[in-house]
């Protein structure tokens, strides 16, 4: 994994291994927390994490480093505020999850969470280790949910689920510079399942490559929701044997049971996609597949250039879709 050099706010990083904890918090002239020294080796690592977060959280412009040439080894843990503003967590180590399976009892859903934080950023030259099995479910790379003003970059993600996903209550999000594969892509949503009121808007994903997705950039909605994604941009994307590159699915269904038919849906607009090339696995290389009641509309493809890896050749499917195209788009409907 390449280094961690800036992501505000990480919720939902999942996988890896096991070791021993230290911190530093400094705050004006350094303050230094010896977290080994202070609790010693049989303490819980998460412990001691806790403790040095809550010194730093509770410290104006402060800054909780991770020291470089360690690998430390957490359990599922979450870090909460509010804290006093302008709080930096600087990762130049490496941060591992425990591959002990008790570890997990409690939670099996979480690794790392930052919740209730505000003006908040991780950064650094080490690393937050978010790769897992391309066949692990349940594994989000970074989920954000009900998170405003947050930019993600500089990130590689190996996973079994989706390499950043977001969700309800998420607005004014950026990605950009992100290496994605194997997983599921960068989604939007899902949304609207159990017929909630989702509600995503202002997204940016600039500059990404994603190498044996399954998706590469897709919003997902399920029947029966309500709200809206909109004000969506994908742009400067490299895919590279995506199964389906661009996809927008109204009509999600995660069941092993057929979804009803619904008429209600989250309603999808206003979503450009720019200047996106590479591979598609599949002939389906672009798949807009919304609504009959609520159909999307102000959906942009410019400079679309993709091609069915090795022979054949791609499609575009394109349904209930008030589509615009601009420049050379390939495929097209």
């Amino acid at each position: 994994m390449s280094p961690v050099r800036k992501y505000l706010v990480m919720l939902f990083i999942i996988l890896a291994s096991f070791g021993s904890c230290f911190g530093r918090v400094y705050r004006g002239d350094p303050l230094v927390a010896n977290l080994d020294e202070a609790y010693g080796p049989a303490d819980p690592r998460a412990y001691a994490f806790r403790k040095a977060w809550e010194k730093a959280c509770n410290s104006a412009d402060s800054v909780l480093v991770i020291p470089a040439n360690k690998i430390y080894h957490l359990r599922p843990i979450t870090f909460s505020g509010p804290c006093k503003s302008n709080f930096t967590m600087k990762v130049d180590g490496k941060i591992k999850a425990s591959t002990r399976r008790s570890d997990y009892g409690k939670d099996k859903r979480h690794w790392l969470v930052f919740e209730k934080i505000h003006n908040f950023t991780v950064e650094g030259w080490g690393t937050i280790d978010v790769t897992a099995p391309g066949n692990s479910p349940n594994t989000d790379g970074i989920h954000v949910t009900d998170t405003r003003n947050i930019t993600i970059q500089d990130s590689v993600i190996s996973t079994g689920d989706d390499c950043i996903s977001i969700v309800s209550g998420s607005e004014y999000v950026q990605a950009r510079n992100i290496q994605c594969g194997p997983g599921h892509g960068i989604s939007i949503g899902s949304l609207g399942a159990r017929n909630s009121k989702d509600h995503v808007s202002n997204v940016i994903v600039d500059g990404a490559k994603l190498r044996g997705t399954t998706n590469g950039v897709r919003i997902k909605t399920w029947q029966g929701g309500s709200g809206y994604a909109k004000n969506i941009t994908f742009q400067n994307i490299e895919m590279e044997n995506v199964r389906y590159p661009i996809i927008i699915d109204q009509n999600y269904c995660d069941s092993r049971k057929p979804c009803t038919e619904e008429t209600s849906a989250v309603q999808v607009s206003g979503v450009v996609y720019k200047n996106i090339t590479g591979t598609s696995a599949s002939e389906e290389a672009v798949k807009f597949y919304c609504s009959k009641t609520i159909p999307c509309h102000g959906i942009s493809l410019e400079e679309i250039n993709l091609v069915r890896e090795g022979d054949g050749r791609v499609n575009a499917w394109c349904d209930n879709v008030g589509l615009r195209n601009m420049g050379k788009v390939s495929p097209r409907c």
